[in-house]
Parts: structure tokens; sequence; C-alpha cells
């Protein structure tokens, strides 16, 4: 009986050795979240590596509004993308798909305004990878 489990043992642990190093690496991003600085965290955005998703949310009902931001760097251009959450809080999040290199480093800021021309406050900014 010894014998017979050897064998089935060797040819499991070959195979699994086989499929970890078929993997082989995968480029890893890096999920981003950030707050407001206010004393109530109104405003949040939240950046996805896997599928490249920018979601802005309105926390509290303030009379403000959440206001985000995305900035990247590729070879083609510098890209600053804008996203708000307008509708109030407890409401659907803002949220955008976007298409952006693996390993690029995105720059994720959220401020709160008071209306769509107001001026942005209690803003906040984090790094992360694409």
């Amino acid at each position: 009986m010894t014998l017979r489990v050897k064998p089935v043992m060797g040819a499991l642990l070959a195979g699994a050795t086989a499929v970890l190093f078929a993997a082989g690496p995968a480029a890893a991003g890096t999920d981003v979240y950030v707050d407001t600085t206010d004393p109530f965290n109104g405003g949040a955005a939240g950046f996805v590596a896997e599928g490249e998703i920018f979601t802005v949310c309105d926390n509290r009902a303030d009379g403000m509004r959440a206001s985000g931001h995305i900035g990247w760097l590729d070879s083609k251009a510098s890209h600053w993308v804008p996203l708000e959450d307008a509708d109030g809080a407890g409401n659907a999040c803002g949220r955008k798909n976007l298409s952006i290199g693996e390993g690029i480093t995105v720059t994720v800021e959220i401020c709160l305004k008071d209306g769509a021309n107001g001026t942005p406050k209690y803003c906040a900014t984090k790094r992360g990878k694409a």
C-alpha cells in the first residue's frame, strides 16, 4: 500500500508545482480610497485597479456635493478626469469605468463643494496603481 501512495502523492505534487509556475507573475494594481478632511468625512473617492473603476460618493446630507478627480500620465497625454456625486447623500455614487494601462500611477482627489461652481473644500489626495 505504501508503494501505491508515494507515486500518487508525487504526481499530485508535480502537478501542483507545474500549475504554480505556469501562472507567471501578475501585475498587481493598488486600489485607492480617500475621504475628505472635514470632521464627518462628507465625501469619499475610490479607485479599483481591477477594471479601472473610479467612484465618488457624497456621504452626508450637508448641502455640499462630493467632487473628485483622477489623474494619470501615459505615453499619449496627461489625464485629469472629473466626477461628481451631485444627487445628494444616500443615493447612488458617481462612477466611471476608465481605460488606464497596467502599472500606471494614478492620483485620486476628493473635495466637497457648494454647488457646481462652488470652491473646493476639505480636499484630500492619495495615489495608487492601475
